[in-house]
């Protein structure tokens, strides 16, 4: 068994994972969020899987633990190389060059700023009224949104999720350390480590919704349709008997006094 690990930098995972923890109902805005993964310990309020997931070092460890160093190789991923991995995994499998080949897939896409801007106030009138999270999972995530992302593609006037320079370079120090353990573990590692605590030379400061993250009305409607599309497909279910216990007592005495009647006229 050989175990093999692939990195990117935790800058570029953040604003990922936190469109994702949207989709799955998180209420919380991007800087707020950055703020209780990055500067407010202990580091588990909202997530508490962000950092089970993304101490690469302790994840690292963890397999080396369990198989061996030896059995440890870790692939630090160069994003401007799109094709970078599927050529590692060809070297490493023995495989012919270029015989892998990328598959698209718009269902694992990410969001843009003004859907995920929109699915989280979605998530604010959901959860604030309290409604049942099998009708969240049912019409919004199985729904509106992957509807959504099968139906459209971002465009270049969307505007992606930015992440403001103090929480890139925290990320980046934080990586840094990761990877020099990483590199104290003697597992194998293939790539430039460097990449993962790399800080771009330029990073945009974040975009007011309401200025420019505006969702175009076609995405509106298509994550509209969605949810209808799976509310029509939930099978129609008879109403179920309601107890005692369940019924107001104005109904209950509405319904004695009907029984009452219809007892005397049959006498």
């Amino acid at each position: 068994m050989h175990i093999l690990v692939t990195l990117r930098p935790l800058a570029r995972i953040m604003p990922s994972q936190w469109q994702q923890y949207v989709q799955n109902g998180l209420r919380m805005g991007y800087e707020d969020w950055l703020e209780h993964m990055l500067r407010r310990a202990p580091y588990e309020k909202p997530n508490p899987s962000f950092w089970r997931r993304h101490r690469h070092d302790r994840l690292v460890e963890r397999w080396a633990r369990a198989v061996g160093p030896e059995r440890v190789t870790v692939v630090v991923v160069d994003d401007r190389d799109r094709d970078g991995l599927l050529r590692t995994f060809e070297s490493l499998l023995g495989l012919p060059r270029n015989l892998l080949r990328p598959v698209p897939d718009t269902a694992n896409r990410s969001l843009t700023l003004a859907e995920t801007e929109m699915l989280r106030n979605l998530n604010v009138e959901f959860r604030g009224n309290g409604l049942p999270d099998e009708l969240y999972s049912k019409l919004v995530r199985n729904g509106a949104v992957m509807h959504m992302k099968n139906a459209c593609s971002p465009t270049p006037h969307d505007v992606k999720i930015s992440t403001p320079r103090w929480a890139v370079e925290a990320a980046a120090e934080i990586a840094a350390g990761m990877s020099e353990r990483i590199a104290g573990l003697g597992v194998r590692v293939l790539g430039d480590p460097a990449l993962l605590s790399a800080v771009p030379k330029q990073t945009e400061s974040g975009h007011a919704v309401g200025d420019e993250a505006r969702i175009s009305p076609e995405v509106a409607a298509q994550a509209l349709y969605g949810a209808l599309a799976a509310a029509a497909s939930v099978p129609a279910r008879p109403d179920r008997v309601r107890t005692v216990h369940q019924t107001s007592s104005k109904e209950l005495v509405r319904v004695l006094g009907h029984r009452c009647l219809q007892r005397l006229r049959r006498r």
